[in-house]
């Protein structure tokens, strides 16, 4: 920011740039206070960061834990897959072992019927014949009641045997029914108690997952709400920025209205002062052409001139008064004398004293103007370089410039005036 300081008296003082001071010093004392808000949320900010990479190596360890469980519910699964077929396999025996048994139960009372028959039916065949039990010596006879004998124990035995089979068979079976039945009730206790397992697994699962899902979110949510708190406040502070750009905008403003007002001021005060050197002038002048008339000069009032040196080496040239412009062809006042030299050769000051001007000049060209003090003053024109600036406290015999060729010239030389309040004087009068 430019310093608030003006050349015009009192306006460090002045209320206007006081109120715009104070308005940027609160607008700056709340971006500090908003930055130091900022830095708070960013160290916030990396402290969930850290906190979200430490949950999230913690979520890889849930992660391994859930890899675990979902080991244990797959394994869980398959076990319950191979006791429900085992459960099937078991009822599938068992109702074979029923229908089996069921079989055999048929078979057994079909033997048994037949054995009934048969002993039945050899016992009516015998009974008719007398004595068929006794041995009465017919040969024919006996023969008949052996083979009777031996048939029907051969076969009984036969159907006794098959009878026994089938009675173990039966046996077997029911037993068989029974260890399948006995299979059925371990696998269905199996299959409760895996299901049991799958369910706490499941419940586990489900309790780590919420857990890990809780926690990323939460920790984003924050993540995310520290970034946007430090993007509003980053806004604010860009608004508040702006607030101060317009405070200096209107401080420049100011500054440059009131310089333009001061430079308004000074020349207005620059051409009174003008005015008021043209009016003595004239006031001189005519004293003077008044006293030439009356031939009296020895009371004219007039301060007497400082000791001036010549500015440039050798003897003036073309003179003062009247003579036939070298540009223009006519017969106009020339106003001092012309020193020849060459372009860049030193042009000294005639006498001491400070510089008021040093600017082109129209006609004149590059021109210094310097100020001795008593009204009196000296012009150096058509030069092709200032060494001096306006303000500058030059000292006679000092380089304030070079020989140029500069405004209406038709060659390098210098055109030097000495003027008295402004009034040009012949120069070879004071040299």
């Amino acid at each position: 920011m430019l310093p608030l300081a003006l050349s015009t008296p009192g306006a460090a003082q002045d209320s206007f740039f006081e109120e715009r001071e104070r308005q940027i010093e609160e607008k700056k004392r709340e971006i500090e206070a908003r930055q130091r808000e900022q830095e708070s949320l960013k160290r916030q900010a990396l402290f969930a960061i850290e906190e979200l990479n430490v949950t999230v190596a913690q979520i890889e360890e849930v992660d391994a834990a859930l890899t675990e469980v979902n080991d244990w519910i797959a394994a869980a699964e398959t076990r319950l897959r191979a006791v429900e077929l085992s459960l099937t396999s078991a009822k599938e025996r068992v109702s074979a072992a029923q229908e089996r048994e069921v079989e055999l139960e048929a078979e057994i009372a079909a033997i048994q019927e037949r054995l009934r028959t048969q002993v039945v039916d050899i016992y009516l065949d015998l009974v008719y014949e007398q004595n068929f039990l006794l041995q009465d010596g017919d040969p024919n006879r006996n023969a008949r009641r052996q083979y009777y004998i031996e048939e029907l124990g051969a076969d009984a035995q036969v159907l006794i045997d098959r009878l026994r089979q089938t009675q173990d068979d039966q046996q077997m079976a029911v037993q068989q029914a029974e260890q399948a039945q006995t299979e059925i009730e371990q696998a269905q206790t199996e299959i409760e108690e895996a299901l049991s397992d799958l369910a706490e697994l499941r419940k586990a699962q489900e309790k780590l997952q919420d857990e890990w899902n809780r926690k990323r979110q939460e920790l984003e949510e924050r993540i995310e709400n520290e970034a946007q708190a430090s993007l509003d406040i980053e806004n604010e502070i860009a608004g508040l920025s702006q607030d101060i750009s317009g405070i200096e905008d209107d401080i420049e403003r100011e500054r440059e209205r009131r310089r333009l007002a001061e430079l308004e001021r000074q020349r207005q005060a620059e051409l009174a002062r003008l005015a008021e050197l043209e009016r003595q002038r004239q006031a001189d002048l005519e004293l003077l052409a008044a006293q030439e008339r009356l031939g009296r000069f020895d009371d004219i009032n007039i301060p007497p001139p400082p000791a001036f040196l010549n500015p440039v080496p050798g003897p003036p040239g073309s003179g003062y008064g009247n003579r036939v412009h070298p540009i223009f062809g006519t017969v106009r006042f020339h106003s001092g004398v012309d020193f020849s030299g060459n372009t860049g050769d030193p042009i000294w000051a005639a006498a001491s004293g400070t510089v008021t001007q040093a600017q082109s000049r129209g006609g004149y060209g590059n021109t210094v103007v310097i100020d001795h003090g008593g009204g009196w003053s000296t012009l150096y024109a058509h030069l092709s370089r200032f060494n001096v600036s306006v303000g500058d406290e030059v000292a006679t015999g000092e380089t304030i410039g070079a020989i140029g060729s500069t405004g209406w010239s038709t060659g390098p030389h210098l055109h030097f005036e000495v003027r008295y309040r402004g009034s040009p004087r012949n120069p070879a009068n004071y040299l």
